[in-house]
């Protein structure tokens, strides 16, 4: 069967609540209770990235059976400073679960573009991470994120060939018609490894809800780099927001449903 639209999409799998009780003020648009298997059945996006407060373990594989691909996340920093053993431990662990369970497909590395880099984050950090991937099977692929307004630190081609493949979010929601001129940037900086595009339903850049009409047209842009293959995929942040009433939503929900009948080649 051919692949369509929503084969290529994932989900920033989350705690349901953890940014309301991490985020200050952001209670205020009240509690979520949506599970990644929740979401899962909502929108028919099998694929899931496991990040907010989901711990690498049997215990966040079981809670969402019907997932089909899976990637662990973790950092390469703590706060402002690398920390390469609790990195390479998560590393170890993911591993760990993808040698018998096999919807494990990868190991992400977050924030890298901005806080890994900020807590100095090296080729030697690096380096030493992928060697120990290579070290016993499973080998898993390694991505990181990259955002789209850090394309011009001096410290990041050195950093790209590390990667096999990278996540690029966008931080502020009205910058969306830059999306198509940044991956290409990060192509042409990284010799044209593939990107997963990274969409949000809240602004966090300008700290405010994401209207319907700003969303739609996120979704149009995501399409098109999708049918244009400029992208391998489209991640959505994140399931503790998803089941809150917002605009974003609901345009968000009515594109999964029609998304299942597009064919992508």
């Amino acid at each position: 069967m051919a692949d369509t639209l929503l084969d290529r999409c994932w989900l920033w799998g989350m705690k349901p609540n953890i940014l309301q009780e991490a985020m200050p003020g952001f209670s205020q648009y009240g509690n979520s209770r949506m599970t990644v298997e929740d979401a899962i059945q909502r929108t028919g996006v099998t694929n899931v990235i496991m990040a907010g407060g989901l711990p690498i373990d049997d215990t966040s594989l079981a809670a969402m059976p019907t997932a089909k691909q899976i990637i662990c996340k973790w950092s390469l920093h703590h706060g402002e400073v690398i920390d390469e053993e609790r990195c390479h431990a998560a590393l170890i662990g993911a591993k760990a679960l993808a040698a018998h369970d096999t919807r494990i497909d990868g190991f992400h590395i977050d924030d890298f573009s901005t806080g890994s880099i900020n807590a100095g984050a090296a080729p030697e950090h690096l380096s030493r991470l992928l060697f120990a991937n290579a070290l016993h099977a499973p080998r898993l692929p390694v991505s990181a994120t990259i955002y789209t307004m850090s394309l011009e630190r001096p410290e990041l081609p050195a950093l790209l060939p590390y990667f096999d493949q990278y996540l690029v979010p966008l931080w502020h929601a009205d910058q969306i018609e830059t999306v198509p001129a940044a991956l290409d940037r990060l192509s042409a900086l990284s010799g044209g490894k593939p990107a997963m595009l990274c969409l949000y339903v809240y602004d966090f850049g300008n700290d405010r809800l994401l209207p319907g009409n700003l969303m739609q047209r996120h979704l149009d842009v995501a399409e098109r780099l999708l049918l244009e293959q400029k992208v391998v995929g489209m991640c959505v942040c994140g399931t503790c927001m998803m089941d809150l009433d917002w605009e974003a939503n609901w345009v968000l929900f009515d594109w999964y449903n029609k998304a299942g009948s597009v064919a992508y080649a």
